[in-house]
């Protein structure tokens, strides 16, 4: 009798696995398309026997695991959060490129335009509508400027919203795993799912911050950002504030009252931090001096000849404190620009002299800027140039990082994707595994029933 009831409790243990085996195989179809979900595998042991004379006891089930690869997991982290930066860089520095133009359509024209300007008038150096012409291009060529530098700041500003976007959500992701770790922990079981979408959060957080994770002894997930200041520890969440400065009133970070804005160097802010603080900073920087550097050499021309009066010629351009502000701060002298007669043409102070606007003009093909190393269209083409040879590294480097993140996501898939035809497989076998059991333990009812009529 002990034993037709020991192949009953196998019988019974069995179809227990077989339907678990059905169950997880179904949560695994079920969540083939859901993002971050780590494929469930049932973990089985066989039951010892009893005595020296039993087969064993039957299955039991020890545990329903989720598939993670900590390692490749890592690995995708910090991937992400180096995509994540080189793309910020490469929309950033996208738009600064469409705000440079091409060559030929941009401030190399009105540069070209200005020196033109000033061929024509020596042409014919007695015409008003010369001078007028002169006048006019050299405003324009100050707009142009003034607008090249509202363009880089426009840039500037983008980023820095995009910065303040971001760090709002990374202050709901941190509480979210704040609160995950506290579930995780204080459920101790049944939390495969909350380590799931824990998982999603940290990930969006490599991508945002670059921050990194360690897994405490509680079993929850500790994040620092930046220099290693702690942004979640076990169940609580540090915010990561934000307040403006500077005259742009660009946003900085702290958390616990340190200032991070400079420690950030990965993930999408710290891209958008690069292109806020060094980059575009860099074109204008480049800009200034260039408008510094042709102002002073326009001006220092045309003081040196006469105008129409037969007086020495002034400055041309408003004179200029320093390269520092100098392409949103370049104009035409407003005394001249009222004036077209303050136009120095005359290298002698003759009426019908030209020598001072054919030096003007020669000044074209001049090494008036960057230290007197480049011509003013060239030393805009120089700054067009670092602008689309950072545009090609952004990209270059993007695309890097995509390659390997790809292949690092296929990895993972291997261990914990879902696949349907796996699954499709699996759920044939346990199928045919509680079929068997369901006919093992009919077998064993049956017998049972023969022997209690045949005692009867």
């Amino acid at each position: 009798m002990s034993g037709l009831f020991e192949s009953l409790s196998t019988a019974t243990s069995a179809l227990t696995a077989a339907r678990l085996g059905l169950d997880v195989t179904g949560q695994n179809l079920a969540n083939v398309n859901t993002v971050g979900y780590s494929r469930r595998t049932l973990i089985l042991a066989d039951q010892p026997p009893g005595d020296a004379l039993s087969p064993g006891r039957g299955v039991s089930v020890v545990a329903v695991q989720a598939m993670r690869d900590a390692f490749v997991n890592t690995r995708l982290r910090t991937e992400i959060t180096g995509g994540a930066y080189d793309a910020a860089v490469l929309d950033g520095m996208t738009e600064v490129e469409a705000a440079v133009g091409l060559p030929g359509e941009s401030l190399d024209v009105e540069i070209t335009a200005f020196f033109d300007a000033f061929a024509t008038l020596a042409q014919d150096p007695t015409s008003i509508s010369a001078r007028e012409a002169v006048i006019g291009q050299g405003t324009s060529l100050s707009a142009a400027f003034r607008t090249m530098t509202e363009r880089f700041t426009a840039a500037r500003r983008n980023a820095d919203a995009s910065i303040a976007s971001s760090a709002d959500e990374i202050n709901q992701l941190a509480a979210e795993v704040a609160a995950l770790n506290t579930q995780i922990v204080s459920r101790g079981f049944d939390v495969e799912s909350l380590r799931d979408r824990r998982d999603v959060a940290i990930s969006r957080l490599s991508e945002l911050g670059g921050v990194t994770a360690t897994t405490n002894a509680e079993g929850g997930v500790d994040l620092a950002i930046g220099s290693g200041r702690p942004l979640v520890v076990s169940g609580t969440a540090y915010a990561l504030t934000t307040a403006t400065s500077g005259p742009l009133g660009l946003t900085s970070l702290s958390i616990g009252g340190y200032d991070i804005t400079g420690e950030i160097a990965g993930g999408r802010i710290g891209g958008l931090l690069a292109v806020r603080d060094t980059l575009v900073p860099g074109y204008q920087t480049s800009l200034d001096q260039m408008a510094y550097d042709f102002a002073s050499a326009i001006n220092t021309a045309h003081q040196a000849g006469f105008d129409a009066t037969g007086s020495p010629g002034g400055a041309f351009f408003t004179p200029l404190a320093g390269a520092a502000g100098s392409a949103a701060a370049i104009d035409v002298d407003a005394t001249l620009a009222a004036d077209s007669a303050l136009v120095a043409a005359s290298g002698t102070g003759s009426i019908g002299d030209n020598a001072a606007a054919r030096a003007i003009a020669a000044l074209r093909d001049a090494r008036i800027a960057n230290g007197n190393t480049a011509t003013a269209v060239g030393a805009w083409g120089q700054i067009a140039f670092r602008v689309g040879s950072d545009v090609r590294g952004a990209q270059a480097s993007n695309d890097t990082h995509d390659a390997v993140t790809r292949q690092l996501q296929r990895l993972r898939d291997q261990t914990s994707g879902v696949s349907v035809d796996e699954e499709a497989a699996n759920l044939m076998r346990f199928q045919r595994s509680y079929e068997a059991s369901a006919r093992y333990f009919t077998t064993i009812v049956d017998t049972l029933d023969t022997l209690m009529n045949m005692v009867r």
